[in-house]
């Protein structure tokens, strides 16, 4: 899952915590994990979420805190999204894992940089010593997401590792096909709330 789907699930959580009434119990609960003196500027349940960030208690591959605070607050939709968010970002990194040891393994970091010529800038690229540094760059310039493998792809192809370019695509059509499924659930719910309505 990408960054921006990770922002706006901080977001749809903050928007259903009413943060006037809720205000006193989370500051107490999440004391603990924030520097004296911060609850002055901790204005709602975002700015919250953003401190956490920012002391490295919440992060796109770390929700516990998230889930501990939508379950506290008993929004068990919310919990279920966050849930669904984990375990499709877990599959993802396991698929960046993989291809990271596949590509490593071939000791051409130079040629996928190559691959890589327009998409991380020239100074940026004298940092990156191996291959998870590069899926680290080109992820922080949105070139490299669960929907955007066509990089991976390229590389997979470019230093002909056929297994690895079938395992990607393989991962790409599993991911369209559920995404498609729940498209049709989410359709189909709504199509029997609107009847539910009408009736």
């Amino acid at each position: 899952m990408s960054l921006i789907e990770y922002r706006n699930l901080l977001y749809e959580v903050s928007e259903k915590i009413a943060w006037i009434t809720e205000r006193r119990r989370l500051l107490f609960i999440y004391k603990i994990f924030l520097p004296n003196g911060c609850e002055d500027n901790i204005q709602d349940v975002l700015s919250l979420l953003i401190k956490l960030e920012e002391e490295d208690k919440l992060g796109i591959d770390n929700l516990d805190v998230l889930k501990d605070l939508i379950e506290r607050m008993r929004k068990w939709n919310l919990h279920h999204i966050a849930e669904k968010f984990e375990n499709k970002r877990k599959d993802y990194k396991h698929l960046l894992n993989h291809c990271g040891r596949v590509l490593g393994e071939c000791g051409q970091l130079e040629r996928l940089l190559s691959v890589c010529e327009g998409k991380i800038s020239h100074d940026r690229q004298a940092h990156i010593t191996d291959v998870f540094k590069l899926f680290t760059e080109l992820e922080k310039q949105n070139n490299l997401e669960i929907t955007r493998l066509e990089i991976l792809k390229t590389m997979a192809a470019r230093l002909e590792k056929p297994n690895l370019l079938k395992q990607v695509e393989e991962f790409e059509t599993r991911r369209e096909q559920e995404e498609n499924a729940e498209r049709e659930q989410k359709k189909r719910g709504s199509q029997g709330e609107e009847s539910f309505t009408f009736i």
